[in-house]
């Protein structure tokens, strides 16, 4: 006996299939992205930290190369850092010197320092560096 009903199996497996593979993919996909934003934040926050450990440096060398009238207790320096916000971080420093500028009656020194700070090994996630370099002199305002 026939009833006009034609059973069909199948099909909704195949659907519910093809949406966990799609649900599953985009799961991953937003896992990635996630994961991606983390790092994004976390080397934003380091080089931040870096100009920071850079800026200290500079702040340092020049207030020394000033104080001092020489480069020669400056140049070659490394200041770390141990403790707050700029834990871990080293602060390379070179300066180099230009000494007896006259122009007119003045005559005055120039310091050419340069500062980079680094964290980590380069090439590795957590790596950061900055770099910032400054000229100054010892010429007072007229």
């Amino acid at each position: 006996m026939n009833t006009g009903i034609n059973k069909q199996g199948g099909f909704s497996a195949v659907m519910a299939l093809v949406l966990i593979v799609l649900f599953a993919l985009l799961g991953a996909y937003m896992a990635t992205l996630s994961s991606v934003s983390a790092l994004s934040t976390a080397t934003s926050a380091s080089a931040i930290q870096a100009w920071f450990a850079a800026r200290s440096g500079v702040e340092w060398a020049v207030h020394e190369s000033l104080d001092l009238g020489t480069c020669t207790g400056v140049n070659g320096q490394t200041i770390s850092f141990s403790s707050g916000g700029l834990n871990g971080f080293q602060a390379a420093i070179s300066c180099a010197e230009t000494t007896g500028v006259t122009e007119g009656p003045d005559t005055y020194n120039i310091y050419n320092i340069g500062v980079t700070a680094t964290r980590g090994i380069a090439g590795q996630p957590a790596f950061a560096s900055r770099n910032i370099r400054v000229t100054v002199t010892d010429r007072t305002a007229p």
